[in-house]
């Protein structure tokens, strides 16, 4: 399950990484959408963290716990704005959804 757990981990780190780097430099609200880009990195971030060190570091579970929480009720909220149709012609939003399910799942389990 470890190795799940760091692909999971490390799909999520990677996909944040093209996310930033793919927001259009000509769009008005570009500004938010690199801070959303960033947020689900710094989550990855977490994960990475929690992982390598487990949980020796006092807090890493809660806050682990919450950043794959929140932000998937971010990715939830967006998807429920944007409506089914444009969430299916964005697949990348189904993927982000489902790997912080998963990472919270692995979250809220023992990190041996």
């Amino acid at each position: 399950m470890k190795i799940v757990d760091r692909l999971c981990a490390g799909t999520l780190f990677v996909l944040a990484i093209v996310e930033c780097l793919m927001v259009p430099k000509t769009y008005v609200g570009r500004i938010w959408i690199l801070g959303t880009d960033l947020a689900l990195l710094f989550t990855a971030m977490l994960n990475v963290l929690r992982i390598r060190n487990g949980y020796v570091m006092q807090g890493m579970k809660m806050f682990c716990i919450a950043a794959n929480v929140m932000m998937l009720v971010f990715v939830v909220a967006l998807m429920a704005s944007i409506g089914q149709a444009t969430t299916l012609r964005n697949p990348q939003l189904l993927l982000v959804a489902g790997l912080l399910v998963v990472e919270a799942g692995f979250s809220l389990g023992k990190n041996d």
